[in-house]
């Protein structure tokens, strides 16, 4: 999930202007929990995404197509295969919080945006919506109206997900007993202090670490141990280093999920009350 130096630097421009007058008013504690939520399964969705790197390399996978567009499709393969209501929450979140960042931090707007290794934020958004309503329309179609995807599309998504499902579910051997699960899985988290500690604080208390390296211990037999680390990065991201089979996730990446939430929501307050005012 790496993004170049050029546009990280612009979108911290950009964060902080929006984030200063978010700030501006305090939130509430059910406002804090949504926000803490909505970092939280952003995190998920994203480490998802990176474990999906590592079991392609661990593994040696075949990938067809870009390896980033896979790891998405893996992450989205994953989460709508618990099918319990958090991987679904966690799935929604994930869809909106690829809208909010197409749109903070332009996505699409630079000419390198069209040859990187990721899709566009947006087109990352409407994939994760497009496998959700092809696994389940009945569950997932308003989901998809709220996104204007048109019916056919919706209805041409169950064919996205049944070849996603069925090429996972065949390079996994899902379905078939395996000989040996388990795959040691060490978590740390570094010690981190200002601005970045409340956002260490909530990834920490959000257990998404221990969640996906429980998935990871009773799905999967990867042949080496894998570490999970969470630190100051100096930048916003998350990632996969083969060369130590680790899974790094930045704070800065969970305090970038808040201040997302935090500057839509200060949007929405404020478009509401600009309405209530004209009338």
């Amino acid at each position: 999930m790496r993004t170049t130096a050029l546009k990280v630097l612009a979108a911290a421009a950009v964060m902080l202007t929006l984030v200063g007058a978010a700030q501006a008013q305090a939130l509430s504690k059910v406002e804090r929990m949504e926000q803490q939520r909505f970092a939280k399964n952003n995190s998920l969705f994203v480490l998802y995404h990176e474990v999906a790197h590592l079991i392609f390399d661990q593994l040696d996978l075949p990938i067809l197509g870009r390896e980033e567009d896979a790891a998405d499709n893996m992450a989205s393969w994953m989460l709508l295969n618990q099918q319990t209501p958090q991987a679904e929450a966690a799935l929604t979140d994930a869809a909106r919080g690829w809208q909010l960042s197409g749109r903070a931090y332009n996505s699409g707007g630079y000419e390198s945006d069209f040859y990187a290794a990721h899709s566009l934020d947006r087109q990352r958004s409407f994939q994760i919506v497009c496998l959700m309503v092809g696994s389940d329309v009945g569950v997932f179609r308003p989901i998809a109206n709220e996104y204007h995807l048109d019916r056919d599309r919706q209805d041409s998504c169950y064919f996205d997900w049944e070849t996603v499902n069925r090429s996972f579910s065949a390079l996994l051997g899902v379905g078939r007993k395996a000989k040996h699960v388990g795959t040691e899985v060490t978590v740390s988290y570094h010690n981190v202090s200002g601005r970045l500690k409340a956002a260490a604080d909530a990834f920490r208390s959000s257990r998404v670490f221990e969640r996906v390296a429980e998935d990871l211990r009773t799905r999967f037999s990867l042949p080496k141990p894998v570490a999970f680390n969470a630190k100051h990065c100096g930048e916003a991201n998350a990632f996969y280093d083969r060369d130590n089979v680790e899974v790094i996730f930045c704070y800065e990446l969970m305090q970038d999920y808040m201040d997302l939430w935090l500057t839509d929501h200060q949007a929405a307050v404020a478009e509401s009350s600009s309405g209530k005012k004209r009338k």
